[in-house]
């Protein structure tokens, strides 16, 4: 390459590991002008600073991020007292192979975002960092969706990965160790593809599954895909783990009851007495099958590895399942909260769920709402208004001089506890249904207008930095 620009009469020189004691003189010939360009192998992906780089040229495919993200920064320092207005980056790896894993860089680039990459593309990067920003050309835009869209992890790509796993490693073939080799893939393209209610690693594989075997097969990909998926409470699923180790047998105490009973809906989505099972102890004992408890222990393992929240009990509901910051499904909550039992499964699908033996009434929120999924009576304006405080709208009918909306003004009087469960949307970038973050206890502090509402909440625990730059973003956005 070198030599080809030398032969255009750009000037341009070569740095290796063969001539890596020439680093220091080459260095300082880029950043004086003397070389237009510096072509390098393996070095100055870390650990230099050249400001005055404004063009960088990626010559060698990499599946690594970090190391992508290493070379990206090169050109993305500013000296001082520089005319520098961007950086110019061509990549001649994405021309020239098509197996080149675009959709991994740009959500690399944009961070955390909840829309599939495709629509980030096509949309021209409405998440990316505030300050920074990614224009593609009309082709270079429809090449770069054509090659995401061949690249997409399906059933048949995913199995062409499992059988030639052994190629590049002598380990045992485990879900755990087959992510580790593959990168690329995520525990959620393990479990997107399926065959009417199965799914799965095992499925994956091509494992035989028997008539016999489909239903236990289908309870635990229902668990994984639906529910675990979309959980990160650390409690819980140690809770899962303990149980998954334990071959289904757990200790009675009330918190456990009401994990287990959240395990029971998260597995079989029904009642038990429906399923033909006698006690809860009866429908988790069985769910025992020594393949299946393997695929769920790595599950939960590669999930716990990814939790970054703290979470604590609630103040108002001390040793309950639900915890403070953690996210949970629906179907989590309803059954926590009791609104399931054993014998009876609730139908609540509103946005506010009330518990009058309890004095409890439950707030669910979808910030960032889709037309096609709500109507124009329910799409309520809601939002963080900074770390401590909410802006919520209440159902169309509630006024503030009787029933519920007075309820909500007078709650700190007659003893009700409200809690705030919140979510960006409705649908993950995976397609899943996302579940809600637990806010915790919030109490009213003012409102204004009639039919609706509007209320403004005072969180008894501010949220997290993390969460309120989500929630601050999408309520902006």
């Amino acid at each position: 390459m070198a030599s080809k620009f030398n032969l255009a009469g750009i000037n341009a020189d070569v740095l290796t590991s063969k001539n890596s004691k020439e680093r220091v003189h080459k260095q300082q010939a880029l950043r004086q002008g003397e070389i237009q360009i510096l072509c390098v192998v393996d070095i100055f992906n870390e650990g230099v600073d050249i400001p005055e780089v404004d063009t960088l040229l990626f010559l060698r495919p990499t599946e690594s991020l970090t190391l992508f993200l290493q070379q990206l920064g090169r050109g993305l320092r500013l000296p001082d007292n520089s005319q520098k207005q961007c950086c110019t980056v061509l990549d001649f790896v994405g021309n020239a192979r098509p197996e080149y894993d675009f959709a991994s860089k740009f959500r690399a680039l944009i961070g955390k975002s909840n829309q599939p990459i495709k629509t980030e593309i096509e949309n021209n990067f409405p998440h990316l960092p505030l300050g920074c920003r990614i224009e593609l050309q009309k082709r270079t835009q429809q090449t770069i969706l054509k090659n995401i869209q061949r690249a997409i992890n399906s059933k048949r790509r995913l199995q062409q990965l499992i059988n030639s796993y052994s190629q590049h490693t002598n380990d045992a073939l485990t879900l755990s160790s087959f992510l580790r080799i593959n990168p690329q893939v995520t525990l959620e393209d393990i479990y997107k593809p399926k065959d009417g209610r199965i799914g799965g690693w095992h499925w994956l594989k091509g494992d035989e599954i028997s008539a016999e075997q489909a239903d236990i097969y289908a309870a635990y990909y229902r668990a994984i895909n639906t529910q675990l998926l979309s959980c990160d409470s650390l409690s819980y699923l140690c809770f899962l783990r303990d149980l998954c180790n334990n071959n289904f047998s757990f200790t009675q105490t009330p918190q456990n009851q009401q994990y287990a009973l959240m395990a029971h809906y998260n597995f079989w989505d029904n009642t038990g007495t429906s399923l033909g099972f006698k006690t809860l102890e009866q429908s988790l004992q069985a769910l025992k099958h020594k393949e299946l408890q393997h695929e769920l222990a790595q599950v939960i393992t590669l999930l716990i590895n990814r939790i970054h929240q703290q979470e604590s009990d609630l103040a108002c509901l001390p040793n309950h399942a639900i915890k403070l910051h953690s996210r949970y499904t629906r179907q989590q909550i309803l059954a926590a909260f009791g609104a399931h039992s054993f014998d009876k499964k609730s139908t609540a699908r509103e946005g506010v769920l009330e518990f009058k033996n309890q004095n409890l009434e439950l707030l669910f929120v979808t910030l960032n709402k889709c037309e096609k999924t709500y109507s124009p009576t329910t799409l309520y304006h809601d939002y963080a208004i900074s770390p401590t405080l909410f802006h919520w709208q209440t159902q169309n009918s509630a006024r503030p001089e009787h029933g519920r909306g007075l309820s909500y003004i007078q709650h700190q009087k007659t003893g009700k506890t409200i809690l705030l469960f919140v979510r960006e949307q409705g649908k993950d970038e995976n397609g899943r249904t996302m579940g809600f973050v637990n806010y915790g206890e919030v109490k009213y502090q003012s409102y204004n207008s009639s039919q609706p509402m509007n209320i403004t909440w005072e969180l008894t625990s501010p949220m997290p930095s993390e969460m309120w730059h989500e929630a601050g973003k999408l309520a902006v956005g």
